[in-house]
């Protein structure tokens, strides 16, 4: 067959959100976006006060991969980890986050190990407090 006869024509199934998408496989190499006209003033607005929400809870400027664990149903693991005390802890050069407790700092001599060796720790004292096991949110490969 033409490799045009496998291209997805309807794509109003498709169907994407916070962790989920309706696609099997996470691979797209070309999308047509159709979107909506809105005030430029409106839209800078949105964004500046979506920057201040996250510059006062989210640490900047800092080498780091995002939040580290998922929210367990129902809960938040950054609350969990501030929770059994672990904010602003250091193993070498990684450090839980003074600003947000799901989040693993890294300073310039930090190493991988540093970082898997706190996250050991966060998810052995977590476990240890709430019987609930963290699941990764960054991929370690």
């Amino acid at each position: 067959t033409d490799a045009g006869d496998l291209l997805v024509r309807n794509r109003s199934d498709m169907v994407f959100g916070y962790r989920t998408s309706s696609l099997d496989e996470p691979v797209i190499l070309e999308a047509v976006l159709r979107l909506d006209r809105d005030d430029p003033h409106e839209l800078a607005r949105r964004l500046q006060r979506h920057w201040i929400v996250r510059k006062s809870s989210q640490p900047m400027g800092h080498q780091c991969a995002g939040c580290i664990f998922k929210n367990p149903r129902g809960m938040k693991a950054g609350e969990m980890i501030e929770e059994v005390g672990l904010k602003g802890t250091r193993i070498g050069g990684a450090m839980v986050s003074d600003r947000h407790a799901n989040f693993i700092l890294a300073e310039p001599e930090c190493t991988s190990a540093d970082v898997l060796r706190l996250i050991d720790l966060i998810r052995s004292q977590v476990h240890d407090s709430f019987e609930v096991e963290l699941e990764l949110e960054i991929e370690i490969w």
